[in-house]
């Protein structure tokens, strides 16, 4: 028999304590996760990325130096456009989802009033 869930004095759901969960590591994790995913937890690994992605930049940067390009656009061939190119397009559509957001979210109010005490507890007046 299972014992209903306790209510407080308007009716609502008490919570109850959060059954364990298992850790990262632990014996419930699959085996091809761990070897598939096992490099994220290291505490390394954010700075590594970091580290590998700033490398990359700097790379390709210095190689916006050497390479010459022949674009149909003059200013196509200045140093470093397609970084500012990119990064502008990037944050262009970023902070298009604030007018976006503003357009299609509905009022808080949009429901109405809701009742929140549940029909199956007594009012008590």
């Amino acid at each position: 028999m299972t014992m209903a869930p306790e209510r407080d004095e308007n009716g609502r759901f008490m919570k109850t304590e959060p059954e364990a969960r298992a850790l990262p590591g632990s014996d419930s994790v699959h085996p091809l996760s761990k070897v598939l995913f096992g490099w994220v937890e290291h505490r390394r690994t954010p700075r590594l990325l970091l580290t590998v992605v700033v490398l990359v930049s700097i790379g390709l940067f210095s190689a916006d130096f050497i390479l010459d390009r022949h674009d149909y656009l003059s200013l196509a061939e200045t140093t470093g456009f397609y970084a500012i190119w990119g990064f502008g397009s990037f944050a262009l559509a970023v902070l298009a989802g604030w007018p976006l957001g503003y357009l299609l979210r509905r009022s808080e109010d949009y429901y109405g009033e809701a009742e929140t005490r549940p029909k199956d507890t007594e009012t008590g007046e």
